[in-house]
């Protein structure tokens, strides 16, 4: 009984100051962030930027441990009728969740996205947080934006004040 106990407390001393590095990272991320760039490599293509080179995006990050992400490409016009309705789907992407923080490693588990394949699914980001700039980017994954492909995604944000 008293190794398990010693086990206990070892596995508690040892796992501790990550859970609270963890914690302390969440707080600095407590907030709004603007979108500055996003860009896709299609593996064996091209650099990519899905929404155009001037998006619009902001990333809201709550004390409770929620995220809720929106871009859209800079360039959108209100739509007419039915096609360009359409396309204004097309230019947008959302998504809103409960999210963890393991090392660099950043994970959404989205609960509300403006695509239902995503819901239910973890997203998982990796993070460099470097005082009012925040990058995230993807592991090589099948993209959503470009049907088919695989692709590695970065995005950078500001903090708004």
């Amino acid at each position: 009984m008293v190794r398990l106990l010693s086990l206990v407390l070892a596995a508690y001393c040892y796992l501790q100051p990550a859970l609270v590095r963890a914690d302390d990272t969440a707080k600095q991320l407590t907030g709004s962030w603007k979108l500055t760039a996003w860009t896709i490599q299609i593996i064996g293509g091209e650099l990519t930027e899905p929404m155009g080179h001037d998006p619009k995006g902001r990333a809201v990050f709550t004390p409770d441990g929620h995220v809720a992400f929106i871009i859209v490409a800079g360039n959108r016009k209100p739509a007419a009728n039915d096609a360009e309705s359409a396309a204004l789907l097309k230019s947008l992407l959302a998504y809103t969740g409960p999210f963890t923080i393991e090392g660099d490693k950043f994970t959404t588990k989205v609960d509300i996205s403006w695509n239902e394949l995503l819901t239910g699914q973890d997203q998982v980001r990796f993070f460099k947080l470097e005082g009012d700039k925040l990058s995230l980017r993807t592991a090589e994954q099948v993209s959503a934006v470009y049907p088919g492909k695989k692709v590695v995604g970065m995005l950078t944000w500001e903090r708004e004040h």
